[in-house]
């Protein structure tokens, strides 16, 4: 892990320098996620996952030739009925 800086403006703004904005991928309208540490001492800067990235990961987790719907059609009709 290295250490960058950067300056907060009195607007509260910081400009990501290019180097860590490389790393991660970021583009200009991509969204950021700042987590706080639990020590409150810092914060973990990532790039939010757009929704077509999002997509893409949990089709993966659908079985070839299935489609979501059938799917969940699936699993209501092996459910024991509720009464």
């Amino acid at each position: 892990m290295s250490t960058l800086t950067a300056t907060l403006s009195s607007k509260g703004q910081i400009v990501i320098p290019a180097q860590l904005r490389r790393r991660l991928g970021l583009h200009t309208g991509d969204t950021v996620v700042f987590e706080e540490t639990d020590s409150g001492q810092g914060a973990i800067l990532r790039r939010r996952e757009t929704w077509d990235e999002l997509s893409a990961r949990f089709h993966s987790w659908i079985a070839p030739d299935t489609t979501p719907l059938e799917d969940v059609h699936g699993f209501y009709k092996t459910r024991e009925p509720r009464l």
